[in-house]
């Protein structure tokens, strides 16, 4: 039986599996590697970020991240918190 746990809103019990889902998406305003290395940072800040790659030259950043613990859109929101815009389409 679950129990409402407010602390822990996924109810997360320590035999769960994560969830790896990988995701690839474009981000405006990532024009140097040093906002590759702060949208890298952000996203690794992340509940259930295991791995993050800003890849300059393409325009996109790649995500693999447990689905239990966090979902695409709070990504996307943490970093339009620092200032970055991402999108379906890769941004050179």
């Amino acid at each position: 039986m679950a129990t409402d746990d407010f602390s822990d809103p996924h109810n997360l019990q320590p035999d769960d599996q994560p969830e790896i889902e990988p995701e690839e998406f474009g981000v405006g305003g990532m024009a140097s590697a040093e906002h590759a290395r702060k949208i890298e940072e952000t996203l690794r800040g992340q509940p259930g970020v295991q791995e993050v790659h800003a890849d300059l030259a393409r325009g996109v950043v790649v995500v693999k991240f447990d689905a239990r613990r966090t979902h695409v859109p709070d990504l996307h929101d943490a970093l339009g918190r620092a200032g970055y815009a991402p999108s379906a389409e890769p941004q050179r």
